[in-house]
């Protein structure tokens, strides 16, 4: 009897928390207190003051923030984990690490969520979703201006899709940025916490080459008749790489790389994830043991299926086994961590009569996938390893990529994919997704590519377009038509579908015959006149039209160098029939590193080419049009 009149208390109080509307703040007064646990998390601290400052922010009134051993009164706003009844109905362990709870009743509000970052999750997700602000870029924040807040009944559960996520911008490593979209970094930028101890390719530091390999050359991989333990330099220029990989089933190799690993972890124990994962190269062990486990769990005969390197090397698609037996041996030792490893590129394929263990994560890189069309009918090699993959494990990380490395300023018309591809990886198991853009300042639409990533790694099924347009009716004021009217334009025209694959490597030459053609940039260059002329007196979003413009310039360029001359060319003849330099190119080449520097852009390729570098190349380029 006592229990059942305790649960219909709790039921009781449940449909009380769930029908009645509450009035926060009204004239820029409040009898609200934000309320946190007595010994209160870092996070909980954080959540409650960002509360109070929007709160100000917004209205003006100034709520005072308390702890939970002050006796309760009538109007409370909960804060992560504070001993009041109303608590008493949330399943935390269902909240896990990072989901996140709002719900209002009893004239009260609560603001909670998993141990790990729900509570602040749920504050800005209160801010965002509830009274309208947003946060746009690191540095565009919208706050709405109003005496009072009413809140209608909330009762707002949400899961994250993802497990990790991290969409790799350079503007999103703001701390609030990540906090407000619930974003993480492998790198540890922006203030959060990694979960990550080792990252990728990290054969050659649990067991160096250059430490083993003259002693014990049998550590290393065999192939073309003799052990490989040497070292190459590195794509950099500036370090080393190994040449080959491990020798997977020495005994020895094992019990070295355990050594080093567990030297790594005492170094670093709160790291969850560690990476025990392939170099990057293709040159596998060949030797009998490591073969006959390749032949044993291969999933088809060697010959049936052959890829190619994103170099465009082609190799034997391997599969898996003699990598995931020894990385499931290692995963053994270490049952308290996540032990990843890459399926990539020879080891890509899933193999058949052997599984991950549970504690093994399993890396996939779409690194040779389309960019124009949905993975999973654009790249079918790789949608069948995934959701081969899918059918043996839930512990999958895929590393995607939505970007053009080598040409970060090139237009690139891959927003339309976006959402497919990310519904397509959670749909076949992948649990954390790691979506790399633009680690330099600027490139084609950073901004808007970075939020709208963001939104989906949190909720692979929210309304993306509403997210987009809203974004730039919001960044780009007046001229937000203009840039929607370039937005479809370009992409109504990237070939989708017409066997054109559009390469995170590839050049806008490759497009000049297509999207980049010369009537398609005369008509994109128009647009951008006028959406400048709209904002022309305000500078704020006249300078992030400018921005917007820099690919089609980027284009011009690029394609000026290749074709030469011509009306579309880098060279003109003068008046005495010699070559000289077209005017209209230097103009805008002026224009494109202008605008670069004066908005801190760092790069115009992956790591190399600065502004400054690429006027100065540019132009040596233009002195000598006889050599061209």
């Amino acid at each position: 009897m006592k229990q059942l009149f305790q649960l219909t208390l709790l039921l009781l109080l449940c449909n009380t928390m769930a029908a009645q509307k509450i009035t926060l703040i009204k004239n820029a007064k409040s009898t609200y207190s934000i309320v946190i646990p007595q010994k209160a998390t870092i996070v909980e601290i954080e959540a409650a003051k960002v509360l109070q400052d929007y709160l100000f922010r917004i209205t003006g009134a100034s709520l005072p923030v308390v702890a939970d051993n002050v006796k309760a009164t009538a109007s409370e706003i909960l804060i992560g984990r504070v001993n009041r009844a109303e608590q008493s109905t949330i399943d935390y362990l269902e909240l896990k690490q990072d989901g996140l709870l709002i719900r209002t009743g009893n004239n009260k509000l609560i603001l909670t969520g998993g141990d790990k970052k729900g509570v602040i999750y749920s504050v800005y997700t209160f801010l965002d979703k509830y009274l309208g602000c947003r946060k746009y870029t690191s540095d565009f924040t919208h706050v709405p201006q109003q005496k009072s807040i009413v809140l209608q009944p909330i009762d707002d559960v949400q899961l994250p899709a993802f497990s990790f996520r991290e969409t790799y911008y350079n503007d999103v490593y703001d701390p609030e940025f990540m906090n407000w979209h619930k974003l993480h970094s492998f790198e540890g930028r922006g203030g959060d916490k990694t979960q990550w101890g080792y990252w990728v390719h990290t054969f050659h530091s649990l067991l160096d080459p250059k430490v083993y390999g003259e002693a014990h050359p049998e550590y290393f991989a065999f192939y073309n008749g003799k052990r490989h333990a040497g070292t190459i330099p590195s794509w950099d220029g500036s370090s080393y790489q190994p040449e080959a990989q491990l020798c997977l089933t020495n005994p020895d190799v094992l019990e070295i790389v355990c050594k080093n690993l567990k030297i790594a972890i005492d170094k670093k124990p709160e790291a969850l994830y560690w990476s025990v994962s392939q170099n990057d190269n293709v040159n596998y062990c060949r030797c009998d043991s490591c073969a006959a486990l390749d032949k044993k769990y291969a999933a088809f005969a060697p010959e049936e299926k052959l890829l190619s390197t994103h170099g465009g090397e082609k190799y034997t698609a391997l599969g898996m086994g003699s990598l995931l037996t020894f990385v499931n041996k290692v995963a053994e030792r270490f049952p308290d961590k996540i032990i990843s490893t890459l399926a990539y590129q020879y080891s890509r394929t899933p193999p058949k009569d052997i599984v991950p263990r549970k504690n093994v994560n399993i890396m996939l890189c779409s690194i040779e996938s389309s960019r124009n069309d949905p993975m999973e009918t654009g790249d079918k090699a790789f949608s069948e390893d995934l959701m081969g993959w899918g059918k043996l494990t839930d512990n999958i990380l895929v590393w995607d990529y939505v970007i053009r490395f080598s040409n970060l300023f090139a237009p690139f018309p891959n927003l339309r994919v976006l959402q497919p591809n990310i519904q397509f990886l959670r749909k076949n198991n992948v649990s954390a997704l790691f979506e790399q853009g633009n680690i330099q300042s600027g490139g084609d639409f950073a901004q808007l590519r970075a939020y709208m990533i963001a939104k989906m790694l949190w909720n692979p099924n929210v309304d993306i377009e509403k997210e987009k347009n809203e974004f730039i009716n919001a960044y780009y004021g007046p001229a937000a038509a203009g840039i929607k009217e370039y937005i479809k334009l370009l992409h109504d025209n990237n070939q989708s579908g017409k066997g054109v694959k559009m390469s995170i490597f590839g050049s806008p030459v490759q497009e000049k015959e297509s999207f980049l053609s010369e009537s398609l940039i005369a008509e994109y260059n128009g647009i951008f006149d006028r959406a400048e002329k709209k904002v022309k007196h305000q500078p704020e979003y006249l300078v992030r039209v400018k921005s917007a413009r820099l690919p089609v310039y980027y284009a011009m360029l690029e394609i000026a160098k290749e074709v030469k001359t011509g009306s579309r060319g880098a060279f003109v003849k003068g008046e005495d029939g010699a070559l000289i330099p077209n005017p209209k190119i230097v103009n805008i080449l002026y224009e494109f590193v202008y605008h670069c520097m004066r908005t801190k852009v760092s790069r115009t390729a992956e790591w190399h080419t600065t502004p400054k570098e690429y006027l100065e190349k540019y132009l040596a380029f233009l002195q000598q049009p006889d050599e061209r």
